[in-house]
């Protein structure tokens, strides 16, 4: 029997799980309580139209304003509901998760440029036979793994954990008074193995995404990669972009509890299966690197980031941090550590830094610039003197939020695009292809971009993304004015629709693609320099890396520079992770490199609006570039 305040029965299909809830609640909350892994890019207020569902008995709850905006009559009635929009009733139901609501494992550079570090990790074993306790050597057995850490290793004040000398006694008598002491920085033991396990020495790299989160996990005795992990951040059923995640913490704390948790769990989880894949104990994982933007590290950390939301958007903390894996509750050995990287500044994070790091962007003979493209784009450019940073609210809309059938780069996502005009049929042709090979759910932003420049070319579309007036083709589609251009049709699309790009599709990357050119123009200008100084252009991020430079140039997204220049440097916030996991010097540079960038506010620098506004339409000089 339902209880009165248990007086909803829900059954969630695919996964076959069954809840039971209270009325009045919003069926997206309840789907985010079994961390059912569903979009919500706009953080559940009604404005992208990605939670969509299919709940029986759908229509016996009041239809709002926004699912009326994105379903048809027809839809409705079939079950059709946006998730955050559903105010449960009394009653049993069952909702139908459809594939294009489930974040899933998508297409990322879950590697980058890698340099070759000397490997000086902070994390150190040493194997040695005790002498055996006896009536002439009665010290006690902790004095005597404090003796043998002297002779080995200087360490004069041995710092120890409480559970290692719980377990002292057990351990060296295990395997016959011999042991391997695990030393982290030459001041501290983390734990004392029976046996010698000198050859079993692992270290995590992590770089926590806002889309996805990516995990290496490195062989410290050889520095070699073994095995490479990477998942969907569940926090993104919260939003897309770190301003929904930051709205939500900024509500209770119990809501920024829920976030840290959901993170903690996702990073656990990948780690179990990451030492799965290598056939090692997590026990033997001793220290992890961690790298994010700020938002993401305050999250992780438990930190409320609400003030990272108000000007003048300081962070709670900026420097490097070490802190125990067991006070946040991840998963390697039980006394390992974690090593957290500077962060910038407020929306300038250790993820940047990283890529810093990795790409040596200290050491630029020229001048040169370094963008990381996401939700929230980060640059760094050196002028050979300074380095300035900033970084550009670009949101979700690359990654598909707020695009009509816009999705991330998993299967089923047309990733790229030609458009032609074919003289036998007389009218426009459309060759993609899908990420898997499969058949087509929606499009990414690397084929947005494709798509967008192939219509300016075209002359399809004008320097405002409008659809010029007069051009006949069955692509082309108008709904009540509103205008259309059809990428695939319906009998070839897994979702039995058009998959097409709108004008307000169009508008929406737009002011993305503004959003960033503002970043890189407005640090070139503070600099005093022009695009023709730079020598080289460093795209990091996964977006990037399945990025069509000719393309991105000829929608204003890039400037006008030697192709040569551009250079796709994959996933560097893991590698500049990895460095540091590596040798402890590129820690100490790291730090100081992030107290020498001088990092500049965008929304406080007096050419921003300006150089934004100015940036939103598609350069006049496309049709040039094509023909060059």
């Amino acid at each position: 029997m339902v209880s009165k305040d248990k007086n909803v029965i829900l059954v969630v299909k695919p996964y076959d799980r069954t809840v039971t809830t209270s009325s009045n609640k919003i069926l997206l909350d309840v789907l985010r309580e079994l961390e059912i892994p569903i979009r919500s890019d706009c953080g559940g207020i009604g404005e992208c139209g990605k939670c969509k569902v299919i709940l029986s008995r759908g229509f016996t709850i009041p239809f709002t304003s926004s699912e009326k905006r994105f379903f048809s009559e027809e839809d409705l009635y079939k079950g059709y509901r946006l998730a955050c929009q559903v105010r449960l009733i009394e009653g049993s139901y069952e909702v139908f998760i459809p594939s294009e609501s489930i974040l899933q494992r998508y297409r990322s550079a879950d590697i980058g440029f890698e340099k070759v570090v000397e490997l000086l990790p902070a994390v150190k074993k040493i194997f040695v036979i005790l002498p055996k306790s006896s009536l002439n050597d009665v010290r006690a057995d902790y004095e005597r793994i404090a003796d043998v850490s002297k002779d080995f290793i200087n360490l004069y004040d041995v710092d120890i954990d409480i559970d290692v000398i719980q377990r002292l006694p057990e351990v060296i008598r295990a395997n016959d008074w011999s042991v391997t002491i695990v030393v982290w920085h030459n001041k501290k033991i983390i734990d004392v193995e029976s046996g010698n396990t000198s050859n079993k020495l692992y270290g995590l790299a992590i770089d926590i995404g806002t889309s996805k989160i990516v995990v290496h996990l490195i062989d410290l005795v050889s520095g070699n990669t073994i095995a490479i992990e990477s998942i969907p951040n569940p926090q993104a059923s919260y939003g897309a972009d770190i301003i929904s995640r930051l709205s939500h913490a900024m509500q209770s704390n119990d809501n920024l509890k829920k976030l840290q948790e959901i993170l903690l769990r996702a990073i656990n989880l990948t780690i179990e299966r990451i030492s799965l894949r290598a056939n090692i104990s997590k026990d033997n994982i001793y220290e992890a690197v961690i790298v994010g933007n700020t938002v993401m590290h305050h999250l992780f950390l438990g930190i409320q980031p609400k003030y990272l939301g108000y000007s003048p958007y300081v962070p709670a903390i900026s420097r490097s941090i070490y802190l125990r894996a067991k006070d946040v509750g991840m998963s390697i050995n039980r006394n390992g550590i974690i090593y957290m990287l500077p962060v910038i500044a407020g929306y300038v994070g250790s993820d940047a830094l990283a890529d810093a790091i990795a790409v040596d962007l200290e050491n630029c003979e020229k001048p040169c610039m370094l963008i990381d493209i996401g939700t929230n784009t980060e640059i760094l450019l050196n002028t050979g003197k300074e380095i300035y940073a900033c970084s550009t609210p670009a949101g979700p809309a690359f990654e598909g939020a707020s695009i009509s059938f816009g999705m991330r780069a998993v299967a089923g996502a047309i990733d790229q695009v030609f458009i032609y005009f074919d003289s036998v049929t007389q009218d426009y042709a459309v060759h993609y292809h899908t990420i898997g090979d499969v058949k087509p759910m929606g499009i990414c932003g690397s084929a947005m971009i494709d798509t967008i420049a192939h219509l300016y070319r075209l002359n399809i579309i004008d320097n405002r993304g409008r659809f010029l007036k007069g051009i006949k083709s069955s692509r082309i589609i108008s709904n009540n004015g509103n205008y259309s251009f059809i990428l695939a049709w319906s009998d070839e699309t897994e979702i039995g629709k058009n998959i097409s790009i709108t004008v307000k599709d169009i508008n929406e990357i737009l002011l993305a693609k503004a959003a960033i050119v503002s970043g890189i123009k407005v640090l070139i200008n503070e600099a005093k320099l022009s695009f023709a100084d730079l020598q080289n252009i460093y795209i990091a991020g996964s977006f990037g890396t399945y990025m069509n430079i000719e393309n991105a140039i000829t929608i204003g997204l890039l400037p006008i520079i030697d192709p040569k220049k551009v250079l796709f440097v994959g996933n560097t916030a893991i590698s500049g992770a990895k460095a540091c996991l590596k040798n402890i010097n590129i820690r100490k540079k790291a730090e100081v490199l992030a107290r020498k960038i001088k990092y500049i506010e965008l929304s406080a620098h007096p050419l921003f609006n300006k150089i934004f506004i100015d940036s939103i339409p598609l350069p006049t000089y496309s049709n040039m570039i094509n023909k060059s």
